[in-house]
């Protein structure tokens, strides 16, 4: 690769998530989608006959050749084992979130990047919408004064499948973490006490160990508190929303809602990749890092806890 010539970046699973990054890819500057790996053969060859090169496993892809880094998109329980191979062969990552099912394996995660000296980027795309970068630039400028409060919410159009939740890690690793990672990222501050209550509400099959909906409280290190509401099943589509509080301001940001967040999602997803392109040639590195992932998942792990006391009665 000159430093003319796009990134060649080679998606790692073509589920929802990889097909989505792939039409994002697609669209970014600077990088190109360069090969598949997907097991299924039947999903190999419908992208096949779009002109995409497939391989059936990670090894056959480092075995061809021609890409320059990798953007997981295969399930959580994957993530691990991914990037210590994808690293060991030199490819920089990009790890859709959460980079593991437990803090011990988002850490492996890391020292696997670390010790090949690959970059790590995980994919907290809220980072990349337009509208929270504003308000982070207004919580660094101090413009509403000290923070009191931060309310986010997550609310999806509908489950996704029983199988996809049980290889999840349940609603607050699957859905929690990017609340976890925005909170973080807008206030500064560090999640230090959290805590997590499941409705009984459901609106199919109960899955074990994943509620459908469940509201979070936390106490961040700066003096602020947190809440999270996330749900998966809502109405009007997948929404995400959030609230600021400060003693000298309010903000209110309606990011994502209906059909126009399909669009916000996918603008998001494209400079998201933009970035992680740009931090493949040697720039800053922009996304979220391995320690984001981290500190996310153990934030998520700590709500658990709360989950499994309440659980138990």
């Amino acid at each position: 690769m000159t430093s003319g010539d796009p990134v060649r970046i080679a998606v790692v699973g073509a589920g929802r998530m990889g097909r989505t990054h792939l039409r994002a890819l697609a669209a970014a500057r600077g990088a190109d989608p360069a090969a598949v790996v997907e097991p299924v053969a039947s999903v190999r060859e419908e992208l096949a006959a779009t002109g995409l090169r497939t391989h059936a496993s990670v090894e056959e892809l480092l075995a061809a050749g021609g890409a320059d880094a990798a953007l997981i998109a295969a399930p959580t329980d994957l993530h691990v084992e991914l990037v210590s191979e994808l690293a060991a062969s030199g490819l920089p990552i990009l790890c859709e979130k959460p980079c593991g099912l437990r803090p011990d394996e988002t850490a492996e995660a890391m020292r696997s990047a670390a010790a090949s000296g690959v970059p790590l980027q995980i994919g907290y795309w809220r980072r990349f919408v337009p509208e929270l970068v504003e308000v982070r630039a207004k919580v660094v400028a101090r413009t509403f004064g000290e923070l009191s409060a931060i309310s986010c919410w997550q609310w999806d159009a509908h489950p996704p499948s029983p199988s996809f939740r049980a290889r999840s890690g349940g609603i607050l690793l699957d859905m929690g973490v990017h609340e976890f990672d925005q909170i973080r990222w807008l206030t500064g501050q560090e999640l230090e006490e959290v805590y997590a209550l499941p409705a009984t509400a459901t609106s199919e099959e109960p899955v074990p160990g994943d509620p459908e909906s469940v509201a979070v409280l936390a106490r961040l290190s700066g003096g602020a508190v947190a809440t999270v509401s996330l749900g998966r099943r809502f109405p009007h589509g997948d929404c995400c929303w959030m609230e600021l509080m400060g003693i000298d301001g309010y903000a209110r940001s309606l990011f994502m809602w209906g059909e126009d967040g399909t669009q916000v999602f996918h603008a998001a997803l494209v400079a998201q990749a933009e970035a992680f392109a740009a931090a493949v040639r040697g720039e800053a590195q922009l996304g979220a890092t391995g320690e984001d992932a981290l500190r996310a998942i153990e934030a998520a792990d700590r709500a658990a806890e709360s989950l499994s006391v309440v659980a138990r009665g």
